[in-house]
């Protein structure tokens, strides 16, 4: 069982990571919310539209309502309307056609048509290399906002603004932050007290102590006190997970189901391995139930070890049915917030060399991927975001669906922990919106931030000043993170902040404790250390014990030389 549970973390791991033409090629577009009336009845709907062509008011309160003509049978390419006459002033609804936006405009405007909405599946890529001398305001609207928008009546009239995005608090970020800070903290404290337990019983081990060695300790024994990594081996891992994120890019719609499936085995590991100490102290079902033998898996487990294996299952399959669910983001946080403090309290590096050379190396790979990639890609996005976000931009289908269809059918990788914008969001009606954070910027600092607990425990260091100081600058971090996001309105790649908050406290600590050597080695000079520190406190407790040994020795000698001479 543990080894298979190490095998899915590692696995898993490496697509964690990931969350981990120019792009002036096309027009960008925007989002827009297009209100509708009809007496009393009202309704709100997702439009797209180009700003570089029309231009709609921010703010509702400059509100001009126009009515609308639906000619949706028509695709707006032929010279003539169906019903020319009746277009005047009006809004008109036309199909996707074969013809340019242009022509489509210009049709429009020559029988004094108000303005122009268009009914598409999907984006309209527009050339930036082409000018557009377009006099009526255009916007784009998903077949099911048309179908409800022309089923409010013939009389119903609407009203077009882009409200502007981020112009309100986010109180989300709040919820991430605190969530972020407690996987990380809870985490890492217990990454260190396993890291301290396997490293106090390995040495009684050593020393021929085993009978003080529980059998619940020897079995932990076969875990170890840490990876056994070298530098090498840390930048194969960081390019394994550059290159899953380029698959991920270009073969989204299949490999994300891959990572959902991984993502439910490492969850269903995490929630049991991270309530197991709880359950084992439940006073009832202890009682082992019958062995099972199938092949070469033995299981014998108490009752309530299986209820609580039974629970996981059943937690993560209420995830996998109910993903898609505006409620689901509860149990993607539940499952995510179990993995990550199970990923951390397993996955525990050796040495702050190693530490370092993680962390540096994910710092150039989280910039790269989100600041250097829009660069190349074909639509302007970074290759980070379109993973995360699950890529592809289309029209909503309905009234508060979500604006923007994956190239995944909708799905998007679990990888994150989300919490939907808490606060007044105009843009709700096209997709409910969530701030993200990737299980990367929560694992990568955490394992810091567990080893440094570790070492710690291991320097008996009662103040804990290295967890502590680390736990406030991943903390801080974060908080700067979130700073940047806000005033720069663009996606942060977060490591950028929290790899030199989390590092530098540590390197300055260490300095002026002139502890830096140990801390640079790692585990390997702690445990030496200790070992010397123990035997040192042997021989004080025990000044006698060797003049003890010659004197027995010397009488020993002294009394074969005399029954010598009487013989």
């Amino acid at each position: 069982m543990a080894a298979y549970c190490r095998i899915v973390d590692v696995v898993f791991l490496i697509f964690v990571g990931i969350t981990c033409c120019q792009a002036s090629a096309f027009l960008s577009f925007s989002y827009g919310v297009l209100e509708a009336k009809n007496g009393t009845t009202e309704g709100s709907f997702c439009v797209i539209y180009y700003p570089n062509i029309t231009s709609y008011p921010s703010e509702k309160a400059d509100a001009v309502y126009d009515s609308i003509i639906d000619l949706s049978s028509w695709d707006g390419c032929s010279e003539t309307p169906p019903s020319a006459d009746d277009i005047s002033d009006k809004f008109v609804i036309t199909s996707n056609g074969n013809c340019s936006i242009i022509k489509k405009a210009d049709t429009i405007k020559r029988f004094n048509g108000k303005g122009l909405l268009i009914v598409t599946a999907q984006v309209m890529h527009l050339s930036a290399n082409t000018s557009y001398p377009v006099e009526i305001p255009i916007a784009l609207i998903g077949q099911g906002s048309k179908d409800i928008l022309v089923g409010l009546g013939s009389s119903v009239q609407i009203f077009i603004y882009s409200p502007i995005d981020g112009s309100h608090m986010d109180y989300s970020l709040l919820v991430i932050w605190s969530l972020a800070v407690l996987t990380v903290g809870i985490g890492a404290y217990w990454s260190g007290l396993v890291r301290h337990d396997l490293q106090k019983q390995s040495r009684l081990m050593s020393q021929g102590h085993s009978g003080e060695v529980s059998e619940e300790a020897k079995a932990i024994l076969q875990e170890e006190v840490s990876l056994s990594v070298t530098p090498m081996l840390v930048g194969v891992f960081v390019l394994c997970m550059c290159g899953m994120l380029l698959l991920l890019y270009f073969f989204f719609s299949y490999l994300v189901y891959v990572i959902i499936g991984l993502f439910v085995l490492a969850s269903i590991t995490a929630v049991y391995q991270c309530l197991e100490p709880i359950v084992r102290r439940i006073p009832f079902g202890a009682v082992k139930l019958p062995r099972c033998d199938a092949g070469f898996v033995r299981v014998h487990v108490e009752a309530r070890q299986l209820l609580l294996f039974i629970g996981a299952v059943a937690l993560a399959a209420c995830w996998v049915v109910y993903r898609k669910e505006k409620f689901a983001w509860i149990l993607q946080d539940i499952l995510g917030f179990a993995f990550s403090v199970n990923m951390i309290r397993q996955v525990r590096l050796p040495s702050l060399k190693i530490c370092t050379l993680l962390l540096v190396l994910l710092f150039f790979y989280d910039i790269f991927f989100v600041f250097i990639t829009p660069l190349f890609t074909k639509n302007g996005q970074s290759v980070m975001v379109e993973v995360a976000t699950g890529g592809g931009s289309g029209v909503s289908g309905g009234t508060g669906g979500n604006s923007g269809s994956s190239s995944g059918g909708d799905e998007q990788l679990p990888m994150v922990i989300r919490v939907p914008h808490l606060g007044y969001d105009p843009l709700s009606v096209c997709w409910q919106r969530y701030s993200l954070l990737g299980f990367g910027d929560i694992l990568v600092p955490g394992m810091l931030v567990g080893f440094c607990h570790g070492f710690d425990l291991a320097t008996a260091n009662r103040r804990k000043l290295y967890y502590i100081s680390t736990l406030i600058a991943y903390g801080l971090g974060l908080m700067v993170t979130f700073a940047g996001l806000y005033l720069m309105a663009v996606a942060q790649p977060a490591l950028l902040y929290l790899v030199p908050f989390t590092l530098i406290p540590v390197f300055m600590l260490g300095l002026c404790r002139r502890e830096f050597s140990i801390l640079w080695n790692g585990d390997g000079q702690v445990i030496e250390n200790t070992r010397l520190t123990d035997s040192s406190k042997l021989e004080c407790a025990n000044p006698n014990v060797d003049s003890t040994k010659e004197s027995l020795s010397e009488r020993a000698s002294t009394t074969k030389d005399r029954d010598a001479l009487m013989d």
